[in-house]
C-alpha cells in the first residue's frame, strides 16, 4: 500500500507533500496543476532510470526550471509487510548515487539507482512492465489496448511462445548442422582409418626390408670405422708435415733475408765509420773563432744606423749661431721692457695733454702747446709700432731657438760620428757581416761534426751486435734446413701409404653410407609406424565419439521438432485461457459501466492476429467495439484495462488512473465513479486524478493541487 509522497523541485512542484490512504485517493486540480506529474513521480520513485528509458525522458526533463537538484521520497507498505521509504535525488544530468537509497523498517537495504529499483519492484510485487501496462492507466492510453495489434499478446506474454519457438527452431537447426557435421566427420574418419591401416601394413613391410639391408651392410660398416681411424691419423700426420715443411721453408727464407739485411746494415755502418774519420779531419782544419768579431759587427751596425737615421741638418749645426740667437733674444727682452715703460709714459703725457685748458698743463700749470701734445701722441704711436716689431721678432726667435735646441741635442748625441763617412761605414759593415756569417757557419759545422763524432762509440757497439746477430741467424738457418730435410723425407715415405689407404677408404665409405641410410630408413619407418598406429588409435576413438555425437544430435533434432509442434498446439490454448479469464472480469465491469440496458455483454475475441471487443445486444445481435461512440469505446477500454489488471495480477497492490473520465459525458462519468468505488473493495490503494469533482463523493482522501 502506498502511504505518501514528498517532492522537491520536481517539474512544476517546488515543494509538495501528499499523504495516501487505503481506499480511493482523489487528486483534484485544474489542467496544468501537476496532477500527472505527481503520478509520474510515483513511477520514477519506483523504477528510476528504467522508467526514463521506457518513456524516452531525461533527468533534466524532471528538474524544476532554475533548480540544481530535485528529490522524490515515497513511503509504502510492501507485499512482505515491511515499511519502505524510497528516496531518489537527481540533477539535470543524472541520479545522485549517494542520495539515492531505500530503507526497510528504517534500515538501509539498497543504495544507487539500479539497486533501489530492484528493491522497490520486489516491495510492490510488480515488474516495470506490469506496472506500466496494468497498474498505471495513463491519460490518453485507454484506446491503445485495442489499437496496437500485439499489445495484448505482450500482456498475455504469448510473444514468449514465439520467442521460445524461435529459440527451439534455432536449436533444431543447430542440432541438424551439428548432426550433419558429425556424420560427415564420422564418414571422413572411417575413410581415414582404412587408409591408415593400409599405410601401417606398407610401413611394416618397408621397415623389415630396411632392417634386412642394414644387417647385411653392418660388417663393411665396422671395417670402415677401423680404416677411417687409420686413414684420418695418416691424413692428420701428412697435413702436419705439410704445414711443418711450409713453415720451415718460410723460416729458412726469412733467415736468409735476415742475413742479407744484416750484411747490408753492416756495410752501412762501415761506411758511416769511414765518414766519421773524414769528418774528424775536417774538424781539425776548421779555423779558430774570433770572439771580438761579433761585437765589432754589431757596433758597426749601430754606428751605421745612427748615421742613416740622423737629421741632415745636424751636420750643418753651429753652436755659436745658437748662442748669438740667445743673446739677441735677451737684448729684445730688455728692449721690450724699455719700450713698455716709454710707451706707458708717452700715453700718460698724451692723456694729460688732452685735458689741457688755455695752453697749460693741468698738473703743473706750465705752458703746453697743441704741437707738443701732437708730438707726444705721435711718439706713443711710434713706440707701439716698435714694440709690436720687437714682439714679432721675439716669437720668431723662440721658434728658431726651439729648432736649434733640438738640433743641438742630436748634435751632442751624434757628435762623435759626424767626422765619419757613411759609405766607408757601409763597406766596413758589409765586410764584418761576411766575416761574421762565415765564422757562424764554421761554428755550426763544428757543432754538427762534433755531434756526429759522438756516435762513433755507439756505432762500433752496433757493429759488434750486428756480427753477433748474423752468427746466430746462420746457426738458426742451418737448424731449419736440417729439420726441413727430415720432414720432407718422412712425407715422401708417408704419401704412398696414404694413397693406398685412400682407395680402400673411399670404397668402404660408400658401403658405410648405404648402411647409414638403411639404418636411418629403418628408424624413420619405425617412427612413422608408431605415429601411424597412434593416429589409428586416435582415429578409432574419435570415430566412436563422432558416431555417438551424430546419434545424440539426431535425437536432439527430433526432440526439438516435437517441441515446436507442441508449442504450436499450446499457444492457442494459452491464448484461450487468458481470454476466458479476462472475459470473466470484462463482462462484469462492462455491465457496471453500460448505460444502455439493451447491451447485454462484452467479450474479448481474437481474429487474424488482432483483438476485438464484441458487444452483444438483447436481440442477439453482435458487433465490434469500433461501432460504438467515442465515449462508449473509452468505457469499454477502461473496463478491459480493469479486467486485465484483475485477471493477470489477481489483487493488484494499487491502481493509478490518470483522467479516466476524459472526453465522457456526465452519465458515463457517473458509471466510472461507481466502477472506481467498486474497485476499492479489491484493490487496497486507488489513485485517481481529474480536473472535475465527480470522485469527491467516493474518495477516502482528497489531494488538492
Amino acid at each position: 500500500m502506498l502511504r505518501g509522497i514528498e517532492l522537491r523541485n520536481f517539474k512544476a512542484h517546488e515543494e509538495l507533500s501528499a499523504q495516501l490512504v487505503e481506499g480511493i485517493n482523489f487528486v483534484y486540480g485544474p489542467n496544468g496543476a501537476g496532477k500527472t506529474s505527481l503520478l509520474e513521480a510515483i513511477a520514477v520513485a519506483l523504477y528510476g532510470s528504467k522508467w526514463l528509458q521506457r518513456t524516452k525522458a531525461k533527468w533534466g526533463d524532471l528538474l524544476r526550471r532554475g533548480a540544481r537538484e530535485g528529490e522524490i521520497r515515497l513511503s509504502l507498505v510492501g507485499v512482505d509487510g515491511a515499511e519502505y521509504t524510497i528516496v531518489r535525488r537527481f540533477t539535470a544530468s543524472s541520479s545522485v548515487p549517494s542520495a539515492t537509497y531505500a530503507l526497510a523498517d528504517g534500515k538501509p537495504v539498497a543504495r544507487g539507482d539500479q539497486d533501489v529499483t530492484a528493491v522497490a519492484a520486489r516491495a510492490v510485487g510488480l515488474s516495470i512492465d506490469e506496472f506500466a501496462n496494468l497498474a498505471y492507466i495513463r491519460q490518453g492510453e485507454l484506446r491503445r489496448l485495442l489499437a496496437e495489434a500485439d499489445y495484448l499478446d505482450r500482456l498475455f506474454r504469448l510473444d514468449e511462445f514465439d520467442d521460445l519457438d524461435e529459440v527451439v527452431r534455432e536449436a533444431v537447426a543447430e542440432a541438424g548442422k551439428k548432426r550433419a557435421n558429425a556424420e560427415g566427420r564420422r564418414d571422413a574418419l572411417e575413410r581415414s582409418l582404412a587408409e591408415l591401416r593400409a599405410r601401417i601394413a606398407k610401413l611394416e613391410a618397408e621397415r623389415a626390408e630396411a632392417e634386412r639391408k642394414a644387417e647385411e651392410l653392418r660388417p663393411r660398416a665396422e671395417e670402415y670405422k677401423k680404416v677411417e681411424e687409420e686413414y684420418q691419423r695418416l691424413r692428420a700426420r701428412s697435413a702436419a708435415l705439410e704445414q711443418e715443411t711450409a713453415a720451415l721453408r718460410r723460416e729458412s727464407e726469412s733467415l736468409e733475408e735476415e742475413l742479407v739485411s744484416l750484411d747490408i746494415e753492416r756495410e752501412k755502418k762501415g761506411e758511416e765509420l769511414a765518414e766519421l774519420a773524414r769528418l774528424e779531419a775536417e774538424l781539425a782544419s776548421l779555423p779558430s773563432p774570433d770572439p771580438a768579431l761579433e761585437q765589432q759587427y754589431h757596433e758597426a751596425q749601430r754606428v751605421l744606423q745612427a748615421l742613416t737615421s740622423m737629421d741632415p741638418a745636424v751636420r750643418s749645426f753651429r753652436p755659436e749661431e745658437l748662442e748669438a740667437l740667445k743673446a739677441e733674444r735677451e737684448e729684445l727682452i730688455a728692449r721690450r721692457a724699455e719700450l713698455n715703460n716709454k710707451l706707458a709714459m708717452a700715453r700718460e703725457v698724451a692723456r694729460i695733454a688732452s685735458r689741457a685748458r688755455e695752453g697749460r698743463c693741468p698738473v703743473c700749470g706750465s705752458p703746453l702747446s697743441p704741437e707738443t701734445a701732437q708730438r707726444h701722441a705721435e711718439e706713443a704711436k711710434r713706440l707701439e709700432e716698435e714694440l709690436r716689431r720687437a714682439e714679432a721678432r721675439l716669437m720668431q726667435l723662440e721658434v728658431e731657438l726651439r729648432r736649434l735646441e733640438k738640433l743641438r741635442e742630436e748634435y751632442l748625441r751624434y757628435k762623435e760620428y759626424l767626422p765619419l763617412d757613411v759609405d766607408s761605414i757601409k763597406r766596413r759593415v758589409e765586410e764584418l757581416r761576411r766575416a761574421y756569417e762565415a765564422q757562424r757557419e764554421a761554428e755550426r759545422r763544428r757543432a754538427e761534426i762534433e755531434a756526429r763524432l759522438k756516435r762513433r762509440r755507439a756505432l762500433e757497439e752496433e757493429l759488434k751486435a750486428l756480427d753477433s746477430r748474423r752468427a746466430e741467424a746462420e746457426a738458426r738457418l742451418g737448424e731449419a734446413k736440417r729439420r726441413l730435410a727430415e720432414a720432407e723425407q718422412e712425407l715422401a715415405q708417408l704419401r704412398p701409404k696414404l694413397a693406398e689407404l685412400e682407395g680402400l677408404y673411399a670404397e668402404l665409405r660408400a658401403a658405410y653410407e648405404e648402411w647409414l641410410k638403411a639404418s636411418a630408413r629403418a628408424e624413420e619407418l619405425a617412427k612413422q609406424l608408431a605415429a601411424a598406429k597412434a593416429e589409428a588409435e586416435k582415429a578409432e576413438a574419435e570415430l566412436g565419439r563422432a558416431r555417438a555425437e551424430a546419434e545424440a544430435h539426431a535425437k536432439a533434432e527430433e526432440r526439438g521438432k516435437a517441441l515446436r509442434a507442441a508449442l504450436r498446439d499450446i499457444k492457442p490454448l494459452a491464448r484461450k485461457m487468458f481470454i476466458d479469464a479476462v472475459n470473466a472480469e470484462l463482462n462484469s465491469a462492462f455491465l457496471r459501466l453500460r448505460h444502455k440496458e439493451e447491451l447485454r455483454s462484452a467479450s474479448l475475441a481474437q481474429e487474424e492476429g488482432r483483438y476485438y471487443v464484441v458487444v452483444s445486444r438483447a436481440d442477439g445481435q453482435r458487433f465490434l467495439h469500433t461501432s460504438l461512440s467515442l465515449g462508449e469505446q473509452n468505457l469499454v477500454a477502461l473496463a478491459l484495462r480493469v479486467a486485465l489488471a484483475k485477471a493477470l495480477l489477481g489483487r493488484p497492490p494499487f491502481l493509478i488512473l490518470d483522467e479516466p473520465t476524459e472526453h465522457l459525458d456526465e452519465v458515463h462519468r457517473r458509471r466510472i465513479v461507481e466502477l472506481v468505488r467498486d474497485l476499492a473493495r479489491d484493490v487496497r490503494t486507488v489513485i485517481v486524478t481529474s480536473h472535475l469533482g465527480e470522485f469527491e463523493e467516493v474518495a477516502d482522501n482528497r489531494i488538492d493541487l
